[in-house]
């Protein structure tokens, strides 16, 4: 198995890392500040490793081996997969709030909530600059009412490669007993089916009062069969 070097100049010590180790790190280091999902790790992991034990294993050994200084460093993000930051926090495993101050890991969260939060508050009131276009409005049918539908994808390519999914996707809908959205936008991250993160942005305005909720989902099967009534009932697409 062929290995490559790790080296600490803060200790003068190198660490002989694995293939595994070496492709999950490299992964981390080309998407600094990006969550990688489970699957696009193990994707470029070698062919004969690509189990999530073996990937959980390695991402210890790497925090072990940065020590507990840089550990945080790499942190996982709920069950949806890695992020490697730019730069540790001053105290180890707080995130600085302040030049005298320091907030834990769930506090800083809680806050970026909020900020997102605030985001998405402030642009429901002000008409964005650039527009959904026309042509990619589809009014989707259901029991409770018409939803209007906006799949955004960045190229014609990727719009034929999920096709079929969008499809897919437009049926399960059309089949809720009851849906409380009247405006669903979806988007992919990339042209992989396999790999590429859903983005769900689901909108409602009702009496001059808009309600907004984002999904990111990790596909659990190329084709999204994943998604049927029972999926859409659990995220809150359907009643």
């Amino acid at each position: 198995m062929s290995r490559q070097t790790l080296s600490n100049l803060i200790n003068d010590t190198s660490w002989k890392m694995s293939a595994v180790e070496f492709s999950v790190l490299e992964m981390l280091v080309k998407h600094r500040g990006k969550v990688l999902s489970i699957q696009e790790l193990l994707q470029g992991m070698p062919v004969e490793n690509r189990k999530v034990e073996i990937l959980n294993e390695a991402i210890e050994r790497i925090c072990f081996y940065l020590e507990k200084r840089y550990a945080c460093l790499i942190e996982r993000v709920d069950d949806q997969g890695y992020v490697l930051h730019n730069k540790p926090s001053l105290n180890t495993g707080e995130f600085s709030a302040t030049p005298f101050k320091s907030i834990s890991k769930k506090h800083y969260s809680i806050l970026i909530a909020q900020i997102l939060l605030l985001i998405v508050l402030i642009y429901s009131f002000f008409e964005p600059a650039v527009d959904i276009k026309p042509e990619n409005n589809q009014m989707l049918t259901t029991r409770s009412g018409s939803v209007a539908y906006f799949p955004s994808f960045n190229s014609v390519e990727q719009e034929l490669i999920y096709s079929e999914q969008s499809s897919h996707f437009i049926g399960v809908v059309e089949s809720c007993s009851v849906t409380p959205w009247r405006q669903i936008f979806l988007s992919v991250s990339s042209n992989d089916p396999q790999t590429g993160i859903i983005s769900i942005v689901l909108r409602n305005d009702n009496a001059g009062e808009g309600a907004m909720k984002t999904l990111k989902i990790v596909p659990l099967d190329p084709q999204w069969h994943f998604i049927d009534k029972a999926w859409l009932k659990k995220v809150g697409i359907c009643d």
